[in-house]
Protein backbone atom coordinates (compact mmCIF):
# COMPACT_ATOMS: atom_id res chain seq x y z
CA UNK A 1 0.00 0.00 0.00
CA UNK A 2 1.42 3.29 -0.84
CA UNK A 3 2.04 5.91 1.71
CA UNK A 4 1.49 9.38 1.26
CA UNK A 5 4.15 11.70 2.47
CA UNK A 6 3.99 15.99 2.35
CA UNK A 7 6.61 17.98 1.96
CA UNK A 8 7.19 21.85 1.37
CA UNK A 9 6.53 21.61 -2.18
CA UNK A 10 3.29 19.89 -2.18
CA UNK A 11 2.30 16.21 -2.67
CA UNK A 12 4.42 13.40 -3.20
CA UNK A 13 3.45 9.50 -3.22
CA UNK A 14 6.01 7.07 -2.27
CA UNK A 15 5.87 3.01 -1.77
CA UNK A 16 6.80 1.46 1.62
CA UNK A 17 10.52 1.16 1.51
CA UNK A 18 11.27 4.63 -0.52
CA UNK A 19 9.67 5.88 2.51
CA UNK A 20 11.53 4.65 4.59
CA UNK A 21 14.46 5.15 2.38
CA UNK A 22 13.62 9.26 2.21
CA UNK A 23 13.07 8.74 6.37
CA UNK A 24 16.79 7.49 6.39
CA UNK A 25 18.03 9.59 4.26
CA UNK A 26 16.58 12.94 5.93
CA UNK A 27 18.03 11.69 9.32
CA UNK A 28 22.15 11.19 7.88
CA UNK A 29 21.17 14.61 6.16
CA UNK A 30 20.46 16.03 9.97
CA UNK A 31 23.51 14.10 11.06
CA UNK A 32 26.37 15.10 8.32
CA UNK A 33 26.22 18.88 8.05
CA UNK A 34 23.89 21.44 9.30
CA UNK A 35 21.72 24.18 7.29
CA UNK A 36 23.01 26.42 5.84
CA UNK A 37 23.64 30.07 7.59
CA UNK A 38 22.89 33.56 6.41
CA UNK A 39 25.69 35.85 5.13
CA UNK A 40 26.40 39.27 3.54
CA UNK A 41 25.85 40.23 -0.39
CA UNK A 42 26.96 43.63 -1.02
CA UNK A 43 28.24 44.17 2.31
CA UNK A 44 25.12 44.10 3.54
CA UNK A 45 23.96 41.74 6.14
CA UNK A 46 21.11 39.40 5.08
CA UNK A 47 18.58 39.81 7.73
CA UNK A 48 15.22 40.56 8.23
CA UNK A 49 14.61 44.55 8.92
CA UNK A 50 11.77 44.78 10.44
CA UNK A 51 8.25 43.13 11.33
CA UNK A 52 5.07 44.92 12.01
CA UNK A 53 1.79 44.12 13.51
CA UNK A 54 -0.05 45.69 11.57
CA UNK A 55 -3.70 44.29 12.35
CA UNK A 56 -4.48 42.28 14.85
CA UNK A 57 -7.68 40.05 14.19
CA UNK A 58 -9.11 42.63 11.45
CA UNK A 59 -7.93 41.82 8.47
CA UNK A 60 -10.82 42.69 5.73
CA UNK A 61 -12.92 40.63 3.83
CA UNK A 62 -11.20 41.40 0.35
CA UNK A 63 -7.64 39.86 1.97
CA UNK A 64 -9.35 36.17 1.03
CA UNK A 65 -8.36 36.90 -2.42
CA UNK A 66 -5.06 36.67 -1.45
CA UNK A 67 -5.24 34.05 1.27
CA UNK A 68 -8.53 31.93 1.89
CA UNK A 69 -9.42 32.73 5.12
CA UNK A 70 -7.52 35.31 5.95
CA UNK A 71 -10.26 37.77 6.68
CA UNK A 72 -10.65 38.55 10.44
CA UNK A 73 -6.87 37.43 10.70
CA UNK A 74 -3.49 39.20 11.63
CA UNK A 75 -1.68 41.05 9.61
CA UNK A 76 2.34 41.67 9.98
CA UNK A 77 4.52 42.67 7.13
CA UNK A 78 8.10 41.52 7.42
CA UNK A 79 10.74 43.73 5.26
CA UNK A 80 14.01 41.78 4.40
CA UNK A 81 17.22 43.43 3.43
CA UNK A 82 17.47 41.83 -0.16
CA UNK A 83 14.93 40.78 -2.45
CA UNK A 84 13.56 37.13 -2.29
CA UNK A 85 14.10 34.22 -4.85
CA UNK A 86 10.18 34.00 -5.05
CA UNK A 87 10.21 30.36 -5.17
CA UNK A 88 11.84 29.46 -1.76
CA UNK A 89 9.00 31.77 0.03
CA UNK A 90 6.67 29.52 1.98
CA UNK A 91 4.74 30.56 5.62
CA UNK A 92 6.11 27.91 7.39
CA UNK A 93 9.79 29.65 6.59
CA UNK A 94 8.63 32.05 9.38
CA UNK A 95 7.64 31.55 13.44
CA UNK A 96 6.62 34.23 15.29
CA UNK A 97 7.18 34.03 19.04
CA UNK A 98 4.78 35.97 21.47
CA UNK A 99 5.26 37.08 24.95
CA UNK A 100 4.96 34.02 26.90
CA UNK A 101 6.82 31.84 24.29
CA UNK A 102 3.70 30.76 22.27
CA UNK A 103 5.18 30.13 18.87
CA UNK A 104 2.88 30.10 15.97
CA UNK A 105 3.70 29.55 12.18
CA UNK A 106 1.82 31.54 9.71
CA UNK A 107 -1.16 30.64 7.55
CA UNK A 108 -0.11 32.38 4.09
CA UNK A 109 2.81 34.53 2.95
CA UNK A 110 2.60 36.81 0.03
CA UNK A 111 4.60 39.46 -1.15
CA UNK A 112 0.85 41.72 -2.11
CA UNK A 113 0.71 43.99 -2.05
CA UNK A 114 4.43 44.94 -2.54
CA UNK A 115 5.26 43.18 -6.36
CA UNK A 116 6.83 45.75 -8.47
CA UNK A 117 10.84 45.46 -9.50
CA UNK A 118 12.75 46.14 -6.56
CA UNK A 119 9.85 45.54 -4.30
CA UNK A 120 10.17 41.64 -3.57
CA UNK A 121 11.78 41.87 -0.15
CA UNK A 122 8.33 43.00 1.79
CA UNK A 123 6.76 39.58 2.71
CA UNK A 124 3.12 40.28 4.06
CA UNK A 125 2.56 37.42 6.73
CA UNK A 126 -1.16 36.38 7.94
CA UNK A 127 -2.78 33.98 10.63
CA UNK A 128 -2.62 34.01 14.29
CA UNK A 129 0.30 35.51 15.81
CA UNK A 130 -1.29 36.78 19.46
CA UNK A 131 -3.24 38.77 21.06
CA UNK A 132 -2.09 42.75 21.49
CA UNK A 133 -3.30 43.48 25.01
CA UNK A 134 -2.32 39.71 26.51
CA UNK A 135 -0.04 37.88 24.36
CA UNK A 136 1.78 39.96 21.78
CA UNK A 137 4.36 39.11 19.15
CA UNK A 138 7.25 40.06 19.88
CA UNK A 139 9.79 38.19 17.75
CA UNK A 140 10.54 36.64 14.18
CA UNK A 141 12.29 34.09 13.19
CA UNK A 142 13.43 32.60 9.66
CA UNK A 143 13.38 28.92 10.94
CA UNK A 144 13.95 27.76 6.99
CA UNK A 145 15.75 28.20 4.06
CA UNK A 146 14.61 31.29 2.10
CA UNK A 147 17.10 32.93 -0.44
CA UNK A 148 17.66 36.33 -2.02
CA UNK A 149 17.37 36.87 -5.65
CA UNK A 150 20.74 37.20 -5.84
CA UNK A 151 20.65 40.69 -7.90
CA UNK A 152 22.62 42.21 -5.17
CA UNK A 153 26.14 40.75 -5.06
CA UNK A 154 25.09 37.07 -4.65
CA UNK A 155 22.09 34.97 -3.35
CA UNK A 156 22.02 34.61 0.29
CA UNK A 157 20.18 32.64 2.93
CA UNK A 158 17.92 34.40 5.84
CA UNK A 159 17.95 31.01 7.57
CA UNK A 160 18.72 31.55 11.64
CA UNK A 161 18.06 35.08 11.24
CA UNK A 162 15.31 37.15 13.54
CA UNK A 163 13.96 40.26 14.35
CA UNK A 164 11.72 41.68 16.84
CA UNK A 165 8.37 43.12 16.41
CA UNK A 166 6.89 46.47 16.42
CA UNK A 167 4.00 46.67 18.67
CA UNK A 168 -0.19 46.92 17.58
CA UNK A 169 0.07 50.37 18.84
CA UNK A 170 3.23 51.95 17.19
CA UNK A 171 3.24 53.98 14.30
CA UNK A 172 5.11 53.24 10.42
CA UNK A 173 8.82 53.96 9.90
CA UNK A 174 11.24 53.87 7.82
CA UNK A 175 12.92 51.06 7.12
CA UNK A 176 15.07 50.90 3.83
CA UNK A 177 15.95 53.39 1.29
CA UNK A 178 18.08 52.84 -1.95
CA UNK A 179 18.51 54.33 -5.34
CA UNK A 180 16.32 52.70 -8.22
CA UNK A 181 18.31 51.61 -11.46
CA UNK A 182 16.32 53.22 -14.71
CA UNK A 183 14.85 49.91 -15.22
CA UNK A 184 13.52 49.82 -11.65
CA UNK A 185 11.81 53.03 -12.30
CA UNK A 186 7.55 52.84 -12.12
CA UNK A 187 6.14 52.93 -15.25
CA UNK A 188 2.41 53.91 -14.20
CA UNK A 189 1.10 50.42 -14.92
CA UNK A 190 0.71 50.27 -11.49
CA UNK A 191 1.49 53.18 -9.27
CA UNK A 192 2.14 56.40 -10.65
CA UNK A 193 6.02 57.52 -12.63
CA UNK A 194 8.12 59.98 -11.71
CA UNK A 195 8.06 62.88 -14.55
CA UNK A 196 10.28 63.06 -17.52
CA UNK A 197 13.87 65.06 -16.70
CA UNK A 198 13.90 62.92 -12.96
CA UNK A 199 17.30 62.78 -12.71
CA UNK A 200 17.80 59.69 -10.33
CA UNK A 201 15.12 58.12 -7.93
CA UNK A 202 15.05 57.13 -4.32
CA UNK A 203 12.54 53.96 -3.18
CA UNK A 204 11.59 54.83 0.25
CA UNK A 205 10.23 51.65 1.90
CA UNK A 206 8.02 51.49 5.27
CA UNK A 207 7.45 48.72 7.63
CA UNK A 208 3.92 48.40 6.37
CA UNK A 209 1.46 50.18 4.44
CA UNK A 210 0.83 54.13 4.60
CA UNK A 211 -1.93 56.27 3.57
CA UNK A 212 -3.34 59.36 4.51
CA UNK A 213 -5.13 59.75 7.81
CA UNK A 214 -8.37 60.73 5.61
CA UNK A 215 -7.68 57.20 4.13
CA UNK A 216 -6.20 58.94 0.88
CA UNK A 217 -3.10 58.20 -1.01
CA UNK A 218 -0.32 60.59 -0.06
CA UNK A 219 0.39 63.28 -2.07
CA UNK A 220 1.93 67.02 -2.81
CA UNK A 221 1.42 67.74 0.52
CA UNK A 222 3.46 64.74 1.41
CA UNK A 223 6.01 65.31 -1.18
CA UNK A 224 7.11 68.30 0.46
CA UNK A 225 7.42 66.64 4.30
CA UNK A 226 10.22 64.37 2.66
CA UNK A 227 13.68 65.46 2.93
CA UNK A 228 16.43 63.73 1.00
CA UNK A 229 20.26 64.74 2.14
CA UNK A 230 22.53 64.75 -0.68
CA UNK A 231 25.90 65.11 -0.87
CA UNK A 232 27.57 67.70 -3.53
CA UNK A 233 30.61 67.24 -5.03
CA UNK A 234 32.27 69.37 -2.56
CA UNK A 235 31.94 67.26 0.12
CA UNK A 236 29.04 69.17 1.51
CA UNK A 237 25.53 67.74 2.41
CA UNK A 238 22.41 69.79 1.57
CA UNK A 239 18.43 68.55 2.44
CA UNK A 240 16.55 68.93 -0.25
CA UNK A 241 12.76 68.48 -1.22
CA UNK A 242 11.74 65.99 -3.77
CA UNK A 243 10.53 67.35 -7.22
CA UNK A 244 7.59 64.76 -7.43
CA UNK A 245 6.25 61.73 -5.20
CA UNK A 246 5.34 58.56 -7.36
CA UNK A 247 4.58 55.10 -7.31
CA UNK A 248 1.54 55.44 -5.66
CA UNK A 249 -1.76 54.11 -5.63
CA UNK A 250 -0.72 50.36 -5.62
CA UNK A 251 -1.36 50.57 -1.27
CA UNK A 252 2.23 49.16 -0.83
CA UNK A 253 4.68 50.39 1.73
CA UNK A 254 6.94 52.37 -1.15
CA UNK A 255 7.26 55.35 -2.09
CA UNK A 256 9.50 56.58 -5.20
CA UNK A 257 11.17 59.97 -4.39
CA UNK A 258 11.55 61.96 -7.56
CA UNK A 259 14.75 64.15 -7.47
CA UNK A 260 15.87 66.55 -9.88
CA UNK A 261 19.97 66.27 -9.11
CA UNK A 262 22.45 64.24 -9.38
CA UNK A 263 24.34 64.31 -6.22
CA UNK A 264 24.17 61.14 -4.19
CA UNK A 265 21.54 61.01 -1.66
CA UNK A 266 22.38 60.17 2.11
CA UNK A 267 19.70 59.64 3.81
CA UNK A 268 15.36 60.42 4.40
CA UNK A 269 13.86 61.46 6.38
CA UNK A 270 9.80 62.20 7.18
CA UNK A 271 8.43 63.97 9.93
CA UNK A 272 6.08 62.56 12.80
CA UNK A 273 2.05 62.48 12.62
CA UNK A 274 1.04 62.42 8.58
CA UNK A 275 0.83 58.95 7.30
CA UNK A 276 -0.91 56.26 9.06
CA UNK A 277 -0.75 52.29 9.10
CA UNK A 278 -4.04 50.22 8.32
CA UNK A 279 -4.31 50.41 12.63
CA UNK A 280 -4.63 54.28 11.75
CA UNK A 281 -1.67 54.62 14.38
CA UNK A 282 0.23 57.97 13.10
CA UNK A 283 4.06 57.68 12.08
CA UNK A 284 6.69 58.98 14.26
CA UNK A 285 9.72 61.21 13.32
CA UNK A 286 11.46 58.98 11.32
CA UNK A 287 15.05 58.87 9.48
CA UNK A 288 17.02 55.91 7.25
CA UNK A 289 20.41 56.00 5.35
CA UNK A 290 20.40 55.36 1.67
CA UNK A 291 21.83 51.84 0.77
CA UNK A 292 24.03 51.83 -1.91
CA UNK A 293 25.62 49.32 -3.79
CA UNK A 294 29.36 48.52 -3.83
CA UNK A 295 31.28 50.85 -6.53
CA UNK A 296 28.39 53.79 -6.18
Amino acid sequence: MATVVMNRRGWMQFGVKATLYVVAAGFAAICVAPAPVAHAANNREARPLSAFFGLDNNLPFGANRICLGAAGKDGMPVVLSHTLDTETLQPEDFRIVTRSGTERTPICSTFRPATDAGELRTVLLIGEFGDAADDPPVKVLVVDDLFSDGTSGGSVNFRGTQTHVTPLGAGPSLVLAEVVPEGGRSTGDRGSACPGGTRQVVRATWAGGVRRPDGDEAGDAERTLYRVTVERSDGSRHEIVPAALADLGDRDNNHHLCLDTSAPPVSVRFPAGHLVDPNQDLNPDTRVAVNRLVGD
